[in-house]
């Protein structure tokens, strides 16, 4: 019995073969974006260290400190200062005159 040829297949066949290349072809390209990824290492940056003045009396001492968010209470008996750690700024002194 002859082989009848239906048309369209030899289109199909040329899409498998160009799909599968290029299967092939990303495959590698991603073993070689890792092996990039692997060999060209960044260290990473040293974070910098960032003093803030409180000008604190001179005798005062720090009794406890509350965190909450980027927002820092320390309270030193005589005051209450509000403190933004991540712009490393005073936002606010409450003065605690009563105690």
């Amino acid at each position: 019995m002859p082989q009848v040829k239906q048309p369209g297949l030899k289109f199909l066949e040329a899409a498998v073969y160009i799909m599968g290349g290029l299967l092939v072809l990303m495959f590698l390209g991603l073993i070689g974006g890792i092996v990039w990824k692997v060999t060209h290492k960044v260290e990473p940056a040293q974070p910098t260290t960032q003093l803030l003045g409180l000008a604190l009396p001179a005798g005062s001492e720090v009794r406890s400190l509350q965190l909450d968010g980027d927002r820092l209470a320390i309270d030193t008996g005589s005051e209450i200062i509000i403190v933004d750690w991540k712009r490393n700024a005073v936002l606010s002194r409450i003065s605690l005159s009563g105690r």
